[in-house]
């Protein structure tokens, strides 16, 4: 009597009929091979799609990244990098969104204020008042442009101060003369301090002066102290261009000289009187 199926098996799947014979022993050997052969291409399988869902995630993770063509908010929006990607960590860096100080203020202060020229603190004292020489300025007909012009070192400056000290009072000039040391020229239109230093007129000073014609009748002469310099012939050029005549300085021991020559011949084009 034969045993049924089930019997020949426990409740965990062991067997535990009858002894086999060599065909059912060969035969359940090769169905041990089978299942060793199906377990192996399910673990290769499973090998497989764990390679593949670690793929998917590692390109997750980079997509997430990486925006790329995502669509991103304003607010969200990074335009520059920021000051820890720049800098780095260990730098302190502040950022301010106003100015902290006014425009007219300079981001970086001089170290000390350079002066390069010489400014009077009052007006100088004249001998006519204030009134008076703005009566002259508001008359057309009572003022005169003079270019004082000549070679170097003929004395234009010179002449200029000997108007000076004509139309100011005389204690405004022995204050003036007492600054500029004694034994030394005025130079009162040589404000700047390389102009002083150098003893030599660089710029053409203007200066306005009251004076007197022969008949006693004032004007309003606004000289300019032109520069005898043959490198600074355009100032002389363009104070004559502004002038209704020229007071040409001549030094009478060089006599003419090339600036001297020069002046003449733009007066003359200008169709200037020459004094």
């Amino acid at each position: 009597m034969e045993m049924e199926e089930g019997d020949l098996y426990d409740e965990f799947g062991n067997y535990v009929g009858p002894p086999l014979s060599e065909d059912e022993e060969s035969e359940g050997d090769v169905r041990s091979v089978e299942e060793e052969e199906y377990d192996e291409e399910l673990a290769a399988a499973e090998a497989r799609a764990d390679e593949r869902m670690a793929f998917l995630e590692e390109a997750e993770e980079e997509h997430e990244e990486d925006p790329g063509q995502q669509i991103v908010l304003h607010e969200d929006k990074k335009h520059y990098p920021s000051a820890e990607e720049v800098y780095g960590g260990d730098v302190e860096t502040l950022v301010e969104d106003e100015d902290a100080q006014p425009l007219e203020e300079a981001l970086i202060k001089s170290v000390a204020a350079k002066a390069w020229q010489l400014q009077e603190k009052e007006v100088p004292e004249t001998t006519v008042s204030q009134d008076f020489l703005a009566g002259l300025m508001s008359n057309p007909e009572l003022i005169r442009n003079v270019t004082v012009a000549g070679h170097l070192h003929h004395g234009k400056t010179t002449v200029v101060d000997m108007f000076v000290e004509q139309t100011h009072s005389p204690r405004e000039a022995d204050q003036v003369a007492s600054r500029s040391g004694q034994g030394k020229s005025l130079r009162y239109t040589d404000y700047r301090f390389d102009e002083q230093k150098r003893g030599i007129s660089i710029k053409a000073t203007p200066m306005s002066l009251v004076l007197q014609s022969m008949s006693g009748k004032s004007y309003l002469c606004n000289f300019m102290d032109s520069p005898g310099h043959t490198n600074f012939t355009d100032e002389t050029v363009a104070s004559l261009r502004l002038s209704d005549g020229i007071l040409l300085v001549v030094d009478a021991a060089e006599s003419l000289m090339i600036s001297t020559e020069l002046a003449i011949k733009t007066a003359i084009a200008e169709g200037l009187a020459i004094t």
